[in-house]
């Protein structure tokens, strides 16, 4: 009974945990795809940065630097707003998509 009950509060946690993942997708559409479009080219408001082709540990060390002001480019203003308000997990999860693109 005890290797049941431990069993199901394992499964129960993971569920929970993956019920509140962060979608990077839908996370990407919202904050970046109205200047970084779809990945493969930018409006002049994203300053050119096509993003497709791009690691996800790339994108996640940008974003990291954004976000605590250590990186940036002609957009950095701009992309420091947009960082700051995201979680660790929400930059992961931006990572992974557009890694993934």
């Amino acid at each position: 009974m005890k290797k049941l009950l431990a069993v199901l509060t394992i499964v129960c946690c993971f569920g929970v945990t993956a019920a509140f993942a962060v979608d990077g997708g839908d996370l990407y559409k919202k904050r970046c795809s109205p200047c970084h479009r779809d990945g493969s080219e930018s409006s002049k408001a994203g300053g050119g940065v096509v993003l497709k082709g791009q690691t996800a540990q790339e994108i996640e060390m940008k974003l990291t630097g954004y976000k605590d002001g250590t990186y940036g480019g002609a957009k950095k203003r701009t992309m420091e707003r947009m960082a700051s308000q995201l979680t660790p997990e929400d930059i992961k999860a931006l990572a992974a998509y557009v890694g993934s693109l």
